[in-house]
């Protein structure tokens, strides 16, 4: 922020007071964060929200140095939650091979995870006949002769199963 930048009612910059401010602002954030630039980014979305303020605060040091605590403890965990879902999701990852994108990695085993929960909630009967039919691409009358059991009970499990998933997966928020 320079002083020729529009500042609201009642804002001033007073280089040397402010100069001060911001460096233990930044100190504040680097000490929480652990990296410079990081500490700049929670700096400045202090300093937009200190713009944005229609009064100035009373304290403007104690509330930058709040602002900035609390910016870096949200970029924080949002870096950990990151790392967290990036450095893990792409390990063994059938579903996208060859694609280097760690969204599609993480979003690829969030899904496998909800289906395996949701499979795991399927009565027996029904988890069977779909298992064979995924895992085996044995059709309608392969999985019956499978099982022993007529081709109509395996289209009505298949039918539910399908069902009980679709309703499984849809019901939950992504998160």
């Amino acid at each position: 922020m320079s002083t020729t930048d529009p500042l609201p009612a009642g804002h001033t910059l007073d280089d040397a007071a402010l100069q001060q401010d911001l460096a233990r602002a930044h100190a504040a954030a680097r000490a929480m964060l652990g990296c410079d630039h990081l500490a700049a980014d929670a700096v400045q979305e202090a300093l937009v929200a200190l713009w944005r303020e229609p009064t100035p605060p009373v304290d403007r040091r104690g509330w930058l140095v709040r602002a900035v605590t609390f910016r870096s403890q949200t970029l924080r965990r949002s870096l950990l939650r990151r790392h967290k879902h990036e450095h893990g999701a792409g390990e063994h990852c059938r579903l996208h091979q060859g694609c280097d994108n760690p969204l599609h990695h993480a979003y690829a085993h969030e899904l496998g995870d909800r289906l395996d929960r949701a499979l795991a909630e399927l009565p027996i009967e029904q988890r069977t006949a779909f298992t064979l039919y995924v895992e085996t691409g044995l059709d309608y009358h392969g999985i019956a002769n499978r099982l022993s059991l007529p081709i109509g009970t395996v289209r009505s499990r298949l039918h539910r199963a399908r069902h009980a998933l679709q309703q499984a997966l849809g019901d939950e928020p992504a998160d």
